[in-house]
């Protein structure tokens, strides 16, 4: 019976803590990716009727979007059943204009680079997939017939990864 009571103070006397820590998500960054979304399909539209090519379309409306966009990597998708094109634009800090002896003010660029995309079509369904891998991830995207578009934003902070994809 002491061994009970002894136990039980024991217990009572000993204190576990589990503390979690969670960041909130960003909220700025998922807004940014819906409004590159919107965007992006209105501008693709216009591509679409007046016969303009959608990778100099959406390379220009993601210039507009360098300002925002200049820590997160961004991927676009873009094609039909049989031809389907990736890009993925990187930015990248460069010291621009010294002024006043040294004070440099810097300026962002974007390059484009041409990513490979894998086309896989289902045997049974005949569902047409295209993979492109970003980062070491694959992201799978489903072609339906007409033009297609998709992107991807990838946005790292304080060792986290956020990811959107439209």
């Amino acid at each position: 019976m002491a061994a009970i009571i002894i136990a039980g103070l024991l217990f009572a006397l000993t204190k576990t803590v589990n503390k979690g820590v969670s960041r909130e998500e960003p909220e700025a960054f998922y807004d940014l990716a819906d409004e590159i979304g919107f965007e992006t399909k209105r501008v693709l539209d216009y591509g679409v009727i007046n016969g303009k090519p959608s990778d100099a379309l959406a390379g220009q409306l993601l210039l507009n979007y360098t300002e925002y966009i200049a820590n997160e990597d961004v991927v676009f998708i873009y094609g039909n059943l049989t031809d389907v094109y990736a890009v993925y634009y990187q930015t990248a800090q460069t010291l621009g204009i010294q002024l006043l002896g040294t004070f440099f003010v810097p300026i962002t660029i974007v390059t484009p680079t041409n990513v490979t995309v894998k086309k896989s079509v289902d045997p049974i369904t005949s569902a047409v997939t295209a993979t492109v891998k970003i980062r070491g991830n694959d992201y799978n995207f489903n072609l339906k017939p007409g033009q297609n578009f998709y992107f991807v934003i990838i946005k790292e902070e304080e060792n986290e990864q956020f990811v959107a994809v439209e």
